[in-house]
C-alpha cells in the first residue's frame, strides 16, 4: 500500500456530497447500522480465529484446509435460512514437510519455500546480491544464496521471489537459500510466494543466526521433505434469502496460515450470523457469503472464478456489489535492531471502493466504528487512461470482483505477519477487528436497500465501455507449473 496514492486519510475524512438514496422500502423499525449489543464480542471472534488458526497451516487442498472447510459448512449450515453448497477445483496439491540445509554442518531452516520441488540436491554454494538475474552462467547446478528483498513489507517480495525460483529451475540450479534479516524463531514456517506454481528447484528460507554461518564456496546439500498429489478442494458458497433475489456478495478466503491469513473467514462467520438473527423485513437483499479456496494455489484461485461468475450475469440485475475482507485486527510490526518488533499501533490498511456511493458508505462506516489508520482508497496501480478500470488492484482478492466490473469494496492490510505464523494470536487486536467489522455490517446494512444503479455508479459506463471494445484488466492465473529444469 502507497500512502502516496490514497485519496484519503480516515482521521481528516472529506466527505464527498453523495446522498444515498433513502430506505423507502426498508421497514421502520429495522436498525440503519449493526446492533453493537447483540453482535459477537471481541472474545467470541478471538475464539473463532483460535478455531481457524487451530487447524494448522491450511495449505490448499490439505487434509487441514480439507477440516477447516467442513468446520465452516457446519457451521453456516445451521443458520436459520441459510443454504450452503460447494464448488470444487481439482489439483495439483503441495502438501508441505519440513527443509532441509547441510552447508558445513545441519543448518537450522525455517521452512521450504512453498511449492518448492521435493528431494535432495548438492552443489557449492553461490551468493547472488539483490538485482543479479539467475542464470546456467552464474547458477547451474549451484545452491543460491538469496538475501530476502529489503521492502516495506514482506509480502511485496512476491513477484521477486517467484522471479528467483522460475529463474533458477531454468538455470538448472540445485537449490534456492532466501535468507531473512529476522530470526529463525521469527521467520518459522513463513509461507510466501503464495501463487501455487509448482516449481523445479528445492528451496528454503532461513533466519539471520542460521544465514551468519553460511559461507559461500562451501559444498551444500539442500532439501525439501513434501508430496505432490492431486486432490479436489471446493469453495463454499451460503445464501441468506432477502425479500429481494438481488445479491450482496462477502467473499473472503479459506486456505491461509496463522492468526491473519485468513482471519477474514471469522468476520464472514460473524456477519452471517448477524444477518441471520435478522427478520426478512430487515433483508432487502439477498446475501451471499462465499468462502473461497485456491488463493494459495491461484490456478483453482475461488474468488476469480466467483467473480467471472457475477461478471457475466450482472448486466441480469441480479447483482449489487461484492465486498471483500481480509487480514483484520492487525498489529504493526517493523524491522528494528534485526527484528521485527511491535511499535504498538495498528497496521495500516485499506477500504477500496469503486463508486462514489460505496466511496461515501466506507467513509460514514469508517468514521463511525473510530477505525483509525485506514486508508480509502481508488486502487493501488496507478491509472491507466482509458482502460476500464483505470486502477486494476484493490490489494489483494478484491481485485478479481473489481476488475470485473462489479461494484466492490475490499478491506485489507499487509503487515509483517502476513506470511509469518510465528506470531501467533499477538499479531490480532481482536478488539480492533470487531470495529472493522461492525464498520463492514454498517455499510452492508446502509447499502443494503440502495439503488443498484445508484451503488454501481461509473461501473456502468465502464461495462458498457468494455463491451463496446475498450481495454480492461487481464484476468490470468499463474500456471500451475514452471517451466521445466535447464
Amino acid at each position: 500500500m502507497d500512502p502516496a496514492r490514497c485519496i484519503a486519510f480516515i482521521s481528516v475524512v472529506t466527505v464527498f456530497a453523495v446522498q444515498l438514496a433513502a430506505p423507502a422500502t426498508a421497514a421502520a423499525d429495522c436498525s440503519p447500522a449493526v446492533d453493537e449489543q447483540s453482535f459477537a464480542t471481541a472474545s467470541e471472534l478471538r475464539a473463532l480465529n483460535a478455531t481457524v488458526a487451530g487447524f494448522g497451516v491450511r495449505a490448499t487442498g490439505s487434509p487441514n484446509h480439507d477440516r477447516l472447510i467442513s468446520w465452516l459448512e457446519r457451521r453456516v449450515d445451521r443458520l436459520p435460512n441459510v443454504s450452503v453448497r460447494s464448488e470444487p477445483f481439482a489439483i495439483q496439491r503441495w502438501q508441505p514437510g519440513p527443509g532441509l540445509l547441510v552447508s558445513g554442518g545441519l543448518v537450522p531452516v525455517a521452512g521450504p519455500i512453498p511449492y518448492s520441488e521435493p528431494g535432495l540436491a548438492t552443489g557449492e554454494l553461490v551468493r547472488l546480491p539483490a538485482g543479479t538475474p539467475i542464470t546456467a552462467a552464474n547458477a547451474r547446478g549451484k545452491v543460491v544464496l538469496r538475501d530476502f528483498p529489503a521492502l516495506d513489507r514482506g509480502y511485496l517480495a512476491e513477484p521477486l521471489l517467484d522471479r528467483d525460483m522460475v529463474d533458477a529451475g531454468l538455470a538448472g540450479a540445485a537449490g534456492v537459500v532466501v535468507a531473512f534479516p529476522f530470526p529463525h524463531e521469527q521467520v518459522k514456517g513463513y509461507w510466501d510466494p503464495h501463487l501455487g506454481t509448482h516449481y523445479r528447484v528445492p528451496g528454503v528460507f532461513v533466519g539471520a543466526d542460521a544465514a551468519a554461518v553460511l559461507v559461500p564456496g562451501t559444498r551444500t546439500t539442500i532439501g525439501v521433505l513434501a508430496a505432490r498429489l492431486p486432490a479436489v478442494t471446493r469453495s463454499l458458497v451460503a445464501t441468506l434469502p432477502g425479500r429481494s433475489s438481488e445479491r450482496i456478495v462477502l467473499d473472503t478466503n479459506t486456505d491461509g496460515v496463522g492468526w491473519v491469513q485468513e482471519n477474514g473467514t471469522v468476520a464472514l462467520l460473524a456477519l452471517a450470523e448477524h444477518f441471520a438473527r435478522l427478520p426478512l423485513r430487515c433483508r432487502p437483499r439477498t446475501i451471499e457469503f462465499v468462502f473461497a479456496t485456491g488463493h494459495l494455489h491461484r490456478p483453482a484461485e475461488g474468488s476469480e472464478f466467483r467473480a467471472r461468475a457475477l461478471d457475466a450475469e450482472y448486466d441480469t440485475g441480479s447483482v449489487a456489489f461484492a465486498f471483500v475482507l481480509e487480514h483484520l485486527g492487525t498489529r504493526e510490526y517493523l524491522p528494528l535492531d534485526g527484528a521485527l518488533r511491535p511499535t504498538g499501533l495498528a497496521e495500516l490498511s485499506g477500504w477500496f471502493a469503486g463508486s462514489p456511493a460505496l466511496t461515501q458508505a466506507a467513509f460514514t462506516a469508517l468514521a463511525g466504528r473510530a477505525v483509525d489508520r485506514t486508508f480509502v482508497l481508488p486502487g493501488t496501480d496507478p491509472p491507466v487512461p482509458g482502460r476500464v478500470p483505470p486502477q486494476c488492484s484493490f490489494g489483494g482478492i478484491g481485485t478479481h470482483f473489481h476488475s470485473h466490473l462489479v461494484p466492490t469494496m475490499a478491506m485489507i492490510s499487509g503487515p509483517w505477519t502476513l506470511w509469518a505464523p510465528s506470531f501467533g494470536a499477538a499479531a490480532v487486536d481482536h478488539e480492533r477487528m470487531r470495529r472493522q467489522v461492525l464498520a463492514a455490517g454498517d455499510a452492508i446494512t446502509a447499502l443494503a436497500p440502495v439503488p443498484r444503479e445508484q451503488i454501481a455508479g461509473p461501473y456502468l459506463e465502464m461495462r458498457q465501455a468494455r463491451a463496446a471494445g475498450a481495454p480492461t484488466c487481464a484476468h490470468d492465473l499463474p500456471p500451475e507449473w514452471a517451466p521445466p529444469k535447464g
